[in-house]
């Protein structure tokens, strides 16, 4: 287990800088000479992923990424039945983007947010996966980025109606005949985090896995880059600001895509559509532009602190005890990023 960085910074009369507030302890023996040979980036959802890939792991100077499209991940090592599927098989899949990142003193990296679980099905595949990975991949680096949980919430859930799902967020929060559990539905319990860390701890090692808060992303870029640097033993490089990666959709338009899901897209999310029309997320999307000129400011912030409030009178401090957990074993101080935790 980590100790904590600001104790160690105030035994020795060290000053603590803002990174250091935020970030997690880093051991010296984990800089090494060489690159870790892969890192594997697991998510959560709504935590940065895009940004990460499409500008830090895109950048050449330290990381690789394979040539095949990202969702081939999803199919090589989340899709195979659990009693079909071959870690060596899988492993070999990225063996020659492996071999090339080595060749050129890089560290591959493999990064999907769906390597997580999926929030809308609860993760109930999570462990699976993460054993997955461990089997194909036992020498890899591992980089879980968490968000303070009731925003992290409110984000999934209009994701989720994006993706195609059709229920108030009441009825996404709470699972319709939670003892059957004949069809997996999104739980509460997917955003303790101390658990998916705990399950990564042990399979990779804990001095093999980063946890990291969204929020010291937004807070320091820099520091945030450099901190999965050390994890893959590279160097720590500046990084060019970016702008926000994901353009967020006004909720009018969440609010009026939801029956029209219902109506028109037969998904996983919402099987049983009275009409077809294939790709209609897609087609829907063309629709922002118009919601954005249509939609009056005060609506959208109305809607905004509604669902907001919704979530935190149904979720409260459900996840204070898991976040305390979570500190103990990373090192970060959640409490000051504003996540709920227990003390004493």
């Amino acid at each position: 287990m980590h100790p904590s960085r600001r104790a160690r910074a105030h035994a020795s009369g060290e000053a603590m800088t803002d990174t250091d507030a935020f970030a997690p302890p880093v051991d010296a023996s984990a800089v090494r000479a060489s690159p870790a040979p892969v890192l594997l980036h697991v998510g959560f959802h709504k935590t940065g992923s895009t940004w990460l890939q499409n500008h830090l792991f895109a950048d050449p100077r330290r990381f690789a990424m394979p040539a095949t499209p990202r969702h081939r991940l999803v199919e090589d090592l989340v899709v195979p039945d659990p009693l079909a599927f071959d870690p060596a098989g899988a492993a070999a899949a990225y063996a020659a983007p492996l071999a090339d990142a080595r060749a050129a003193g890089l560290t591959l990296v493999l990064s999907h947010e769906r390597l997580s679980g999926y929030p809308s099905s609860g993760g109930r595949d999570r462990v699976t996966i993460a054993e997955r990975l461990a089997a194909a991949f036992p020498e890899a680096r591992v980089l879980i980025v968490i968000r303070e949980q009731r925003a992290l919430i409110g984000s999934m859930y209009r994701q989720h109606i994006t993706d195609g799902g059709v229920e108030s967020l009441g009825r996404f929060l709470d699972t319709p005949e939670p003892s059957l559990c004949r069809k997996p539905s999104f739980t509460t319990d997917f955003y303790a985090f101390d658990r998916l860390v705990a399950l990564y701890h042990r399979l990779f090692g804990e001095d093999r896995v980063l946890v990291l808060p969204v929020e010291h992303l937004a807070r320091d870029p820099q520091g945030f880059a450099d901190a999965i640097a050390r994890l893959c033993g590279g160097p720590a490089l500046p990084i060019v600001p970016a702008a926000r990666a994901n353009q967020r959709r006004p909720l009018m338009m969440q609010l009026v895509q939801r029956p029209f899901n219902l109506l028109f897209y037969h998904n996983e999310l919402s099987p049983g559509a009275l009409f077809h029309i294939t790709r209609f997320h897609k087609r829907y999307a063309r629709l922002l532009p118009v919601f954005e000129r249509l939609s009056p400011a005060v609506l959208e912030r109305w809607l905004a602190r509604r669902l907001d409030r919704a979530i935190a009178a149904r979720i409260g401090d459900l996840y204070a005890e898991s976040n305390a957990r979570t500190e103990r074993l990373t090192g970060l101080d959640l409490a000051a990023l504003g996540y709920p935790v227990a003390r004493g």
